[in-house]
């Protein structure tokens, strides 16, 4: 069972789920490969700008894995994209790479292979959220006190439907940093980050978070902090 890490970091409660291989995604993927351990190759299909290819290749590099990341073909090379490659990772870049048309093409690369399974966008299964709330009741029971808030960053929005399972009566705040997130729940506050998803924070930290992803979340979080510095909020760092 993966450590769970809570540091105090300007204030705030942050879960350091970045400090596991691949961040906390990999959790999704040790159940996924212990439950199907005959998959040689995993397929994903990912905007350049995501973070759950950084943590497929990761994993699949730590366990003799093949992972094939389709994504859309740029004149120069995301930082992201790079980073699969640095992890052992299958490339394949898409020209007109809408996320249509690179999961249409990861599927086509499917058919007929054997041992290969196509992850769904963001692996967001009901299962999936399942393992993940299991994760933040664990994280919850180390606390010596009930957040106010929980913090995160909603991409595919897997990890905020997990943490919406996983408590009970408290708030939860969701940055969109992506496309428009359709769920609702009475504990949810979603705020939209103010610009786009390949849009990077600026902010200094002191600690590793992705500048498109949890980076903006914890930028909107420290500015709630300063309207009420004591407000107890836990933050979900992923990646």
């Amino acid at each position: 069972m993966e450590p769970i890490t809570i540091e105090k970091h300007h204030g705030i409660y942050v879960v350091r789920d970045d400090l596991l291989p691949g961040g906390y995604k990999s959790i999704l993927l040790s159940v996924m490969n212990n439950e199907n351990p005959h998959i040689k190759e995993y397929v994903y299909a990912s905007p350049v700008y995501g973070g759950f290819q950084i943590a497929l290749s990761i994993y699949c590099k730590t366990h003799n894995i093949k992972a094939t990341i389709f994504c859309a073909k740029r004149t120069k090379q995301h930082p992201n994209t790079l980073k699969c490659i640095e992890h052992g990772a299958n490339v394949i870049e898409v020209d007109y790479g809408y996320l249509s048309v690179i999961e249409k093409k990861a599927r086509e690369y499917c058919i007929g292979k054997l041992n290969v399974e196509k992850i769904i966008f963001g692996a967001s299964t009901n299962k999936n959220k399942l393992i993940i709330a299991k994760r933040v009741e664990r994280a919850m029971k180390t606390l010596p006190f009930i957040p106010d808030e929980i913090w995160c960053a909603i991409g595919s929005g897997t990890l905020v439907s997990g943490i919406l399972l996983g408590t009970r009566n408290i708030n939860i705040v969701g940055v969109q940093v992506g496309a428009d997130f359709k769920e609702e729940d009475k504990n949810l506050r979603i705020i939209k980050y103010p610009k786009s998803f390949d849009k990077e924070s600026k902010i200094k930290i002191d600690f590793p978070s992705m500048p498109n992803y949890d980076l903006k979340a914890f930028e909107l979080c420290l500015k709630e902090m300063k309207i009420n510095p004591n407000k107890k909020i836990l933050f979900w760092n992923v990646l």
